[in-house]
């Protein structure tokens, strides 16, 4: 399934039926969202002509789910911050410069703060229940 038009697949984002979870689809929208930020920056122009829409795609993908295990540092409290680590980009695309990598990171952590305030006014509370079965995997199915 592909949601706003972007070429990222829900699909992605779980194996088994178990892994339907909110925190799953909490990591999918933090990648829809980055991959809409991506495509709307100026300032990454140059990225967006050297990889097509689906190497974006699994770079957001490969991003959000790396992320994941600073998701549940935060939601146990062993961080008081969310944000992810440029080494995350730099891992991904090694022969970036820093100042490109640079920028990704930016709209990246911009991507989890917007996410992070639009999650507590979601009525499905991703991050407080996110070992719950996420009912949004079969609703847009």
């Amino acid at each position: 399934m592909q949601m706003n038009n972007s070429p990222i697949q829900m699909e992605w984002f779980y194996y088994l039926e178990g892994e339907k979870t909110k925190l799953n689809w909490f990591l999918f929208e933090i990648a829809l969202e980055y991959y809409s930020r991506i495509m709307e920056s100026s300032e990454l122009k140059a990225y967006k002509k050297q990889y097509n829409n689906k190497q974006i795609a699994l770079y957001c993908t490969y991003y959000a789910r790396r992320g994941k295990t600073d998701v549940l540092k935060y939601i146990k409290g062993r961080r008081k911050h969310l944000h992810t680590y440029k080494e995350y980009i730099d891992d991904y695309y090694p022969n970036r410069t820093n100042e490109e990598n640079d920028i990704l990171s930016k709209v990246g952590n911009e991507t989890w703060e917007h996410m992070l305030n639009a999650c507590h006014a979601c009525p499905q509370q991703c991050l407080n229940d996110y070992q719950s079965r996420s009912i949004f995997f079969e609703k847009y199915k």
